[in-house]
């Protein structure tokens, strides 16, 4: 792969794997961007910080980012390859085509799940929250704390105090108002 252009073989690759959701003009973008800032083509969390202050201009320093970094390690293996930025980019990046309410909920779960035990709690939602809103230069509102606080009233099937993925996906199929909170 590496930094050279892409060959129509890795381009179709690319496509099939982002299900189109990306045009060829976009994965021309994101390969030139990626590979001009990791021309070893990955990226380490320290990596992640370069990326971040490129990526997240209004972010102050001192911002906790890792919530993204946890979203994007597909593998969790510790470094993320352009496959796994791509990926990522095609499920949150602005498109013509609609996300789907799966893929919505999986990445804001990966998120939020920040000890990485398959559960999520009132707890991990507000900081991440906080630390997303941190990175966008702009404070959580107790508006927001609330609609964190009833989803997991909503959405917590048998009471323990956490969700796990099903839990979040029963609750937004049977409100689907419930995924404007990712």
């Amino acid at each position: 792969m590496g930094n050279g252009p892409l060959t129509k073989e890795q381009m179709r690759d690319y496509q099939g794997e982002t299900k189109g959701k990306l045009t060829k003009k976009d994965i021309e973008r994101y390969h030139k961007f990626w590979y001009d800032l990791f021309p070893n083509g990955e990226m380490t969390k320290q990596g992640f910080k370069k990326f971040s202050e490129i990526a997240l201009p209004k972010a102050p320093e001192d911002a906790d980012v890792d919530y993204l970094f946890r979203a994007m390690d597909a593998n969790k293996d510790g470094t993320i390859t352009f496959k796994e930025f791509l990926l990522f980019q095609s499920i949150t990046a602005p498109t013509t085509k609609a996300m789907q309410p799966e893929e919505l909920i999986e990445i804001a779960f990966e998120m939020y799940d920040e000890d990485g035990d398959g559960y999520v709690t009132l707890k991990e939602m507000k900081e991440s929250l906080t630390n997303m809103y941190k990175a966008k230069g702009l404070d959580v509102t107790d508006e927001n704390i609330i609609r964190i606080e009833n989803l997991l009233k909503i959405a917590d099937a048998n009471n323990d105090g956490q969700l796990t993925r099903e839990e979040i996906f029963k609750a937004c199929k049977q409100d689907p108002s419930l995924l404007a909170m990712f």
